[in-house]
């Protein structure tokens, strides 16, 4: 349970390295960072079969360290480095926009050192006569501190998932417990968590609660009781954990699953019925009687409803569709074909054309759509008109190296004023086009709303990249008025992106659901940097599911014919 730990130490020592002007080692932690930000199993566990050096980017040297710091909780390089700087990196960094470069220059010209100094320096309007940052960054920079102040303490869906993992699979192998699951927001497939809720049955709850709170990752006991406790992990995660028996497993977890928006529809429509729900089971209202909880299918069931998939349970019209027997036939990770949206070396990836082609294959995709960036995004080596035939021959040679469809494309800016840096012409040439917004995030709506829209009326786009720009736990979404957005799209037979990267997870499952009911067709994607990002993918199903889409509805699910005969239109 130690990734997400590991994760931000890799990254704040690559933040130091890069303030102390130190070549090529900043890139080399932060590529490990995101290895293991993508496992999905528990470093630790990887630690201790000798197979640190096997994890993508994953040197003898940084091995050597991780392996520090399971051992001992701590990092003497890591701490050394600290003290050598005066700045609070971590606290500073949490603001959107304000990266190494931006920091120092802060530092030395400011005196800026964290967040109380920032927020000085704005209010006195110092920030914005520095060379580089000016009014608009001054102004960023106080939104970002309003933002990071007012934000839940959220975690990512990706950070949780390798600790669920975990838990589940020690805690399954414990004689005394008949069956464990998670639930909560977890289940539901949200982009983000509070907290983990897990249900398990036993007959000996005292033996699970001392298992529980006995956890070598646990930093302090919140609550202990017989049947439920609650603990904290070193990395801030909360952890609730309930025993229940045998016949309230089902009602319990419906209950805790949620939503509650979901769970008072749900105990209005028993009412109706004569009955009366809660986390014990379903019973009689007069007799209070028994009638259901041993799953929760047979409480659907009980209640006349087609079972609902814990994704839909958001007061969305899925009570009504369960009655009517018409809820969607939810796609799944098997249903995807292959994904879009994949960057190389040709832009800011980490791994060749080939070597993620070669993954995709590994992973029993049947198509792979590299999209690496051109125009002005900011990066250090965007594609340019001139460097694209070299980049189109090489997918060309690739083509002949794999088994899988390699389908050739870019993923390009959409400029301030709505137009595309490459021809209309030129774009033709390319399998898969996404457009998407990268630079001057912070217009107003009508003109965000117009800049989008224009360039999807005017340029041969397949595919609408991320299409609300938002960094969970980092920044908020772009001003937009989306419903403008998805009337667009659906128009002009452009697929919104559903991208599967953990900080984006953009569309959201609502937004999905929205532009569904609008009409719009969804394309699902990696956007992944490295061949450890491919399986990013499987992210985008979960706001899919969370949408209502059906395979009739993703680009992925196609037949290979199909989608190219899309693709050309």
């Amino acid at each position: 349970m130690k990734n997400s730990e590991v994760v931000q130490i890799l990254n704040n020592i690559a933040d130091i390295l890069e303030l102390q002007n130190v070549p090529w080692k900043p890139q080399a932690y932060r590529k490990a960072a995101q290895a293991i930000e993508t496992l999905a199993e528990d470093v630790e566990e990887i630690w201790k079969r000798g197979e640190l050096e096997k994890i993508p980017s994953v040197g003898e040297h940084i091995a050597a360290k991780i392996e520090e710091y399971l051992k001992t909780g701590k990092l003497a390089y890591y701490n050394k480095l600290k003290k050598e700087i005066k700045i609070n990196l971590e606290e500073l960094k949490g603001i959107p926009a304000l990266g190494p470069k931006k920091i120092k220059l802060l530092y030395q010209k400011l005196g800026v050192k964290n967040l109380k100094d920032l927020e000085t320096a704005i209010k006195r309007q110092k920030v914005q006569k520095l060379a580089g940052f000016g009014e608009k960054t001054e102004q960023a920079l106080a939104e970002g501190i309003r933002f990071i102040k007012t934000k839940p303490k959220r975690f990512l869906y990706a950070s949780a998932l390798p600790i669920v993992n975990t838990f589940l699979k020690t805690f399954r192998t414990y004689p005394f417990i008949q069956q464990i699951e998670v639930a909560g927001s977890f289940r539901r497939g949200k982009e983000t968590v509070g907290d983990l809720d897990f249900l398990a049955v036993s007959s000996q709850p005292e033996k699970v609660m001392h298992a529980f709170t006995t956890m070598k990752d646990v930093k302090e006991i919140l609550a202990r009781g017989m049947t439920k406790s609650s603990i904290r992990l070193g990395n801030g995660l909360q952890i609730d954990l309930r025993v229940v028996n045998d016949k309230q497993f089902g009602s319990a977890m419906n209950y805790f699953i949620g939503s509650k928006e979901h769970n008072v529809e749900l105990r209005k429509l028993a009412l109706s019925k004569g009955y009366t729900l809660s986390e014990y089971g379903l019973f009689t209202l007069r007799e209070k009687k028994w009638i259901a909880g041993k799953t929760e299918n047979d409480i659907y069931q009980k209640l006349g409803l087609q079972y609902i998939e814990a994704e839909l349970r958001e007061n969305h019209g899925e009570i009504a569709a369960a009655q009517k027997k018409k809820l969607p036939d939810l796609i799944t990770v098997k249903d995807l074909r292959g994904v879009f949206h994949n960057h190389t070396t040709w832009s800011d990836g980490n791994n060749s054309l080939l070597e993620m082609a070669q993954k995709a294959e590994e992973l029993k995709l049947k198509f792979i759509s590299f999209n690496d960036h051109l125009g002005p995004i900011g990066i250090t080596n965007p594609l340019t008109e001139k460097r694209l035939a070299g980049y189109l021959k090489e997918i060309e040679n690739v083509r002949k190296k794999v088994g899988i469809r390699v389908f050739s494309g870019v993923e390009i800016d959409i400029l301030k004023d709505g137009t595309l840096p490459l021809s209309a012409k030129r774009l033709k040439e390319l399998d898969v086009v996404i457009a998407s917004v990268h630079l001057a995030i912070k217009m107003p709506a009508a003109e965000m709303t117009q800049r989008v829209c224009s360039a999807m009326e005017k340029y041969p786009i397949n595919i609408l990249g991320h299409p609300t720009d938002r960094k969970l736990n980092e920044r908020p979404p772009l001003n937009l008025n989306l419903d403008r957005v998805f009337e667009a799209a659906k128009k002009n037979n452009i697929f919104l992106e559903i991208n599967g990267s953990p900080s984006r997870m953009d569309l959201s499952g609502e937004n999905v659901w929205n532009a569904r009911a609008a009409g719009c067709r969804f394309a699902i994607s990696a956007d992944a940097h490295a061949v450890s990002h491919l399986p990013f993918y499987h992210l985008g199903v979960n706001m899919a599911r969370r949408g209502w889409l059906e395979k009739k509805d993703v680009l992925n699910c196609w037949t290979l014919e199909k989608i190219e005969k899309m693709l050309k239109r």
